[in-house]
């Protein structure tokens, strides 16, 4: 008798539904919250991943045009929100934004390209049009800037010796771009 009575005073284990409703509604409202950051901090790594696909295109670019001994180009087009797209080309004018069964210049000029839709909500704001020549110097200095949806941007630079670089233009207070210097 005494162990039956003992079972019914330890206190019941477990949560109640009203004290699971509270908690969901918490992480709700902290989900929310969150939200906005975190599709800030997704656009800022899209941006840097673009920028840094760029300036890497332009170093392999570079690095190629010395080891073969022949010129190659890196050049944008088009320039809208979802319309634009770099490649690195034997030949200049080259078209990045053609497929590679057209028929409107050899695909075999092209020897990379990236598009649009390889980095979504960036913007290429300026048009890139670099000629690295058989050692590997452009000759010129180029730039262009990317942008995200958030308004942050990244210029990248190729010097006249063909080195590229990644730089914050307008510097935002706050901004976690900091890593790269200003231009």
């Amino acid at each position: 008798m005494r162990r039956l009575h003992s079972k019914l005073s330890t206190p019941a284990r477990g949560v109640t539904l009203i004290e699971l409703m509270t908690s969901l509604a918490v992480l709700a409202v902290l989900a929310i919250l969150a939200l906005p950051s975190f599709s800030g901090t997704q656009q800022r790594h899209r941006l840097v991943a673009a920028a840094e696909a760029l300036a890497g295109d332009l170093a392999e670019a570079r690095f190629e045009a010395a080891r073969s001994g022949q010129t190659l180009y890196v050049q944008s087009q088009g320039g809208a929100a979802n319309n634009w797209c770099w490649s690195v080309a034997s030949q200049s004018g080259c078209p990045c934004a053609t497929s590679a069964t057209s028929t409107e210049k050899a695909p075999g000029c092209r020897l990379k390209a990236v598009r649009a839709a390889d980095h979504p909500g960036i913007q290429l704001l300026q048009p890139l049009q670099a000629r690295l020549d058989a050692q590997g110097s452009a000759g010129t200095s180029v730039q262009t800037e990317l942008s995200s949806a958030h308004g942050q941007r990244l210029r990248v630079e190729l010097t006249a010796l063909g080195r590229s670089r990644i730089c914050v233009p307008e510097p935002v207070a706050g901004s976690p771009i900091g890593r790269y210097p200003s231009c």
